[in-house]
């Protein structure tokens, strides 16, 4: 890879638990933003660090998301987001299969955050607690909610911005209130609130259609 060395790939926007499911980095484009995966990873072949910012930017969350449903703390979590995207940033020659990304993603955060817990000698604990025998594969549903997440994620990232913030104020912010709170927050007239949603969902449903969110 062209990139400046590994060191490059600890260079991402840690967000945490509480960040917004539509936050974006500063420096992501539109453009980046519509890119597919192998077009990201090409670009990071070839060097474009913007597009290895950007595949942090678009699957931080994902990565997360395992690791908290396994139970992990916030501390712990850091360590294995770190370790995941260390590995799939010198793997990015040899995926197999490009448009399966989150897949792969998935799975090794999986097998890292049992890693952790395994030497951490918690492994009893956590699989009584989530009823999992094989540590080397994650559970189907849990790969199947956190691959529909992500697709939310990748569709209210493709929002406007009108959209997208009124869709975070009203379900996904920390501080989602009533049509009052949003209205005063985001600065639109309280009685705009219903009709815009409804129009806003309608271009969310559209993107994620797009994407092939099975139904």
């Amino acid at each position: 890879m062209a990139l400046a060395s590994a060191e490059s790939a600890t260079r991402w926007r840690r967000t945490g638990y509480h960040a917004r499911v539509s936050g974006r980095s500063a420096t992501a484009s539109e453009d980046a933003i519509h890119q597919s995966d192998p077009v990201l990873i090409q670009a990071c072949l070839d060097g474009d660090e913007a597009a290895w910012s950007e595949l942090v930017d678009r699957y931080q969350r994902l990565v997360l998301s395992v690791t908290r449903r396994c139970g992990l703390p916030d501390t712990d979590a850091d360590d294995v987001f770190q370790i995941v995207f260390t590995t799939l940033f010198r793997r990015l020659e040899g995926l197999r299969d490009q448009t399966r990304l989150s897949s792969w993603l998935i799975t090794t955060t999986y097998r890292e955050t049992w890693r952790l817990r395994r030497n951490a000698r918690q492994l009893a604990a956590l699989a009584e607690a989530t009823a999992v025998v094989d540590l080397g594969t994650p559970p189907a549903d849990l790969v199947a909610q956190a691959e529909r997440e992500q697709l939310v994620r990748d569709a209210m990232a493709r929002l406007d911005d009108r959209c997208r913030e009124l869709l975070t104020a009203l379900f996904l912010g920390e501080e989602s209130g009533s049509y009052q709170e949003v209205a005063r927050r985001i600065g639109i007239p309280i009685g705009s609130i219903g009709p815009t949603r409804a129009r806003c969902f309608k271009k969310l449903e559209a993107i994620l259609n797009e994407l092939g969110l099975e139904r």
